[in-house]
């Protein structure tokens, strides 16, 4: 009987083809299992978008905010006293304290706000020179009748 060695011409590159036959068929059956135990990702939850606009908000301003040569930020030195709706509009008024070393001018920007950040009015109250360390009150009425609204100020403050 004769056995064929494995340095034979027709069993040479046996060895080696059968382990690679052996560990594709392993690479295989590895993948194939992890796949079926992966756990799905979650479906995303769609989200709501608006179906109606709101309606536009009132602006009343003769300068764009920021505008002004010369402008300080100023909002510690305001004050909002009253923010209320009666009736159809928002009665608005607070004070101005000139904290600089010389007189002074104004401009307070009154924003209405949504809960959610919207502006449902922007309204410019300018307010004249005051003195060094003097204060003067302010007010506007802004006919927007949105229940719910915050007032938040913008103040700038110029030299006089």
């Amino acid at each position: 009987m004769h056995f064929p060695s494995s340095t034979s011409p027709s069993t040479a590159g046996r060895p080696t083809l059968i382990k690679r036959v052996v560990v594709a068929g392993i690479t295989v059956a590895l993948g194939l299992a992890l796949a079926g135990c992966t756990d799905s990702a979650p479906e995303p939850k769609p989200t709501p978008t608006a179906t109606a606009q709101a309606e536009a908000g009132v602006t009343d301003i003769t300068d764009t905010p920021g505008s002004g040569e010369g402008l300080v930020g100023a909002l510690a030195d305001a004050e909002v006293k009253t923010c209320k709706l009666e009736g159809d509009h928002w009665e608005v008024a607070g004070s101005v304290t000139n904290s600089s070393d010389a007189a002074a001018s104004y401009r307070i920007y009154v924003s209405l706000l949504t809960e959610g950040g919207d502006t449902r009015s922007l309204t410019q109250v300018d307010v004249e020179s005051i003195d060094a360390g003097a204060s003067a009150d302010w007010q506007t009425s802004v006919t927007v009748d949105d229940k719910d609204l915050d007032c938040v100020l913008r103040v700038e403050r110029y030299a006089s």
